[in-house]
């Protein structure tokens, strides 16, 4: 879902704009696309889940590898580059072992709702997810949330 069109800047771009977590945003899209509603209480699970490991080990990488993009840090040029791409795959796996995570929760999720299409079970995750996560509707981009909806729920369904 990540390498469809738009994705990656609206996910960066909720990121940026209330903190969401990128693996939990494509988690909602992933369990609507099946039509599996997500509600308050497990999406909290999910979040704790995943909280110490984002904290701990996918942010520090993610800092690490920012700053490495610049001079002021220090050290040759070449070898802070060659450091950024090793840090930049260790920030991927870190990212991989978290949707492990959520993919485990996935099997503990409510069935597939009855009446409702994909889209608005997507709709429905991302809006609870982000309010539990404080965001203000201002803060909150329309065109991104329709952006990862039309990415990821199936044609037709």
């Amino acid at each position: 879902m990540y390498a469809r069109d738009g994705v990656e800047q609206a996910c960066l771009g909720l990121q940026a704009a209330c903190g969401a977590d990128v693996n939990l945003l494509l988690f909602c899209c992933w369990m609507g696309s099946r039509r599996r509603l997500l509600d308050t209480r497990f999406l909290r699970r999910a979040m704790a889940a995943v909280s110490r490991w984002q904290s701990e080990v996918v942010q520090p990488l993610r800092r690490a590898r920012r700053a490495l993009k610049t001079d002021g840090v220090g050290g040759p040029g070449a070898w802070r580059a060659h450091l950024r791409a090793n840090v930049a795959t260790l920030e991927l796996d870190a990212e991989y072992v978290e949707q492990l995570v959520l993919a485990r929760l996935a099997a503990q999720a409510a069935r597939p709702v009855g009446n409702a299409g994909a889209e608005e079970t997507i709709d429905a995750n991302l809006e609870r997810y982000l309010t539990l996560l404080g965001a203000r509707s201002g803060v909150v981009s329309r065109r991104r949330l329709r952006i990862l909806r039309a990415a990821c729920a199936p044609r037709g369904i």
